[in-house]
């Protein structure tokens, strides 16, 4: 049994307790009371009449449903081209298949960083800039963004595969290409579906916020009509995204299901 904590031990932790306590609530005073403009805050009444200005004109509807299929497209193409380019890099960034652990190895493992460590609106702005605006800087964006959590992911499934099969195919003679294919793909591939599809799921949402540094799709309207303080039309595109997410949704649990269920 532990033995009984001495008055002074107790006094020193939570000192310390109360010493970080303060110094958070010092932070957040600075942060919320003294780095906010209060002065500028509109009264409840207007807050309130801003609030109902927001809500959809679905009378717009109609003029962003092919920007909305735009923004689901963009994520099913950067979803499939980080699908492809995690193919290579988690092959270099897990142990057990890099060819060299000195070379591949930090690559992969630096590709995985740099794209895990980058918010995708900052890999949009870099392809407009390069680009030009549309949809094809989004699609470049998102899959840049997954590429990092799709090769994560598999390079992990991959160090942890069961080894029997795997030596099981060496035992016949099989070269590292054969046993890399037969050996741990098989028990790979589960994982790597389910992930590519969170992916997409993801890339839904990260679809509808590039447009706003035209990347194009619903984003962009958004913002446009933001600029030109149509609340009433910019609500009808939360509105469209969200119903576009709940579908996205929908989708990707009823593929996890039957996955599931073999």
């Amino acid at each position: 049994q532990n033995p009984i904590r001495q008055p002074a031990d107790l006094l020193r932790r939570y000192t310390i307790y109360a010493i970080v306590a303060a110094v958070i609530l010092a932070m957040s005073a600075h942060l919320l009371v003294y780095g906010t403009d209060w002065s500028r805050m509109g009264s409840p009444s207007e807050i309130a009449e801003t609030a109902i200005s927001l809500l959809p004109n679905l009378n717009f509807i109609p003029n962003i449903v092919s920007p909305l299929l735009d923004t689901a497209l963009m994520a099913f193409w950067g979803t499939l081209l980080a699908v492809i380019l995690s193919v290579p890099v988690s092959y270099l960034a897990a142990a057990t298949t890099t060819p060299s652990m000195i070379f591949t190895f930090p690559i992969g493992r630096g590709l995985i960083v740099l794209s895990r460590s980058t918010h995708e609106i900052i890999f949009a702005l870099i392809f407009v800039a390069t680009l030009g605006l549309g949809p094809l800087p989004g699609i470049l964006a998102l899959a840049c963004r997954s590429v990092g959590f799709m090769s994560k992911t598999t390079a992990e499934a991959m160090e942890n595969v069961d080894r029997g099969p795997i030596e099981a195919i060496a035992a016949t003679g099989a070269g590292p290409t054969a046993r890399f294919l037969f050996g741990v793909v098989p028990q790979v591939f589960p994982i790597f579906l389910g992930n590519a599809i969170f992916a997409f799921d993801a890339n839904v949402r990260r679809a509808a916020i590039l447009g706003m540094v035209g990347a194009g799709g619903i984003g962009l309207h958004f913002s446009e009509q933001m600029r030109s303080y149509n609340y009433g039309n910019a609500g009808a595109c939360v509105l469209a995204v969200v119903v576009l997410v709940i579908v996205g949704e929908f989708i990707s649990n009823r593929i996890r299901t039957k996955l599931i269920s073999g």
